[in-house]
């Protein structure tokens, strides 16, 4: 089997339905089909470079950002305004295809995942692949997640930071 759609941890079983393994063009074409996408950034996102990455990505896909953890923080001092939700808050407000979304302007279709860590995005990615059928997941980390519905692969840091580059144009 290919190293690069192994998941990071290899306790991480995904059943019969296992993420799709995309490139920065597949996850673009993700971004131009959605009508309501989100950015949900982990706490590893408070930190340079991806906490730069995140913002670029952002803008050019005209995304809101929802920080979790203290993540918040670091995007607060730095000036960009963000929602704040626990990882489990929003993945529970995500599941519910009544809730109007961050903005109010109705559920998300697209949900971007950076930054959460690895085992508390693989629970929140399985409970959307089960419970969210309104919903697409994609994961921008460098590790692959079997139970989001797209996923970058495993890679190094310079490969990542070449996909995020990447990202950061339409």
């Amino acid at each position: 089997m290919n190293d690069r759609v192994i998941p990071w941890q290899p306790t991480v079983i995904a059943g019969p339905k296992q993420g799709l393994l995309v490139t920065p063009e597949t996850a673009k074409l993700m971004l131009e089909k959605a009508k309501r996408p989100l950015f949900v950034v982990g706490p590893s996102g408070k930190n340079e470079p991806l906490m730069s990455h995140v913002i670029d990505i952002a803008e050019t896909w005209n995304l809101p950002i929802v920080t979790t953890a203290d993540a918040f923080k670091s995007f607060h001092e730095n000036g960009i305004k963000t929602d704040s939700y626990g990882i489990v808050e929003i993945t529970n407000l995500l599941k519910d295809p009544e809730w109007k979304g961050v903005k109010g302007e109705g559920q998300h279709d697209l949900v971007v995942f950076v930054g959460v860590i690895y085992y508390i995005a693989s629970q929140g990615l399985s409970t959307l692949k089960h419970f969210a059928p309104h919903l697409k997941t994609l994961t921008i980390c460098k590790f692959f997640h079997s139970n989001a519905d797209a996923s970058f692969p495993n890679m190094n840091d310079k490969e990542w930071n070449s996909y995020l580059e990447k990202m950061k144009t339409r």
